[in-house]
């Protein structure tokens, strides 16, 4: 699967139990770039994301999506399912919030494969996208 996460510098996914993905540009650009496959989510998240015509929501949505699909995780974590990601896309807001919810996954078994600064609604937003190391796109 493709992963999709918003964090903040230290990992966090939410702060004062608010999500990171609330810019109006980025979930632009995450529709944009799903827009020609499924988009797996929980209900949660759906909240934000009902505009977009391709998702599929469930609570056990990271171990339904298959290798191609993307998933956007805002409150939960991802140990249970590491082995399946294939790409990872991390959206960084560039500062550090008193999250609640931290991203769990250890980004050193990972190789940074494209770095892109994309200008969000109100700061501007880094987009991360990694690899793993035995693993070609």
């Amino acid at each position: 699967m493709k992963l999709i996460v918003c964090l903040d510098n230290k990992n966090g996914l939410c702060f004062n139990k608010r999500r990171q993905s609330q810019d109006r540009r980025l979930r632009d650009f995450i529709k944009a770039m799903t827009k020609d496959s499924k988009l797996y989510m929980n209900f949660y998240t759906y909240e934000l994301y009902k505009d977009f015509k391709n998702t599929v929501v469930c609570e056990d949505f990271l171990s339904r999506a298959k290798a191609d699909d993307y998933c956007l995780l805002e409150t939960c974590s991802v140990k249970e399912d590491e082995e399946k990601i294939r790409e990872l896309f991390i959206f960084r807001w560039n500062k550090v919030y008193p999250a609640d919810t931290y991203f769990d996954l250890d980004l050193s078994l990972w190789n940074l494969a494209e770095l892109e600064e994309l200008e969000g609604s109100s700061h501007s937003i880094t987009k991360e996208r990694y690899i793993k190391g035995d693993y070609e796109i």
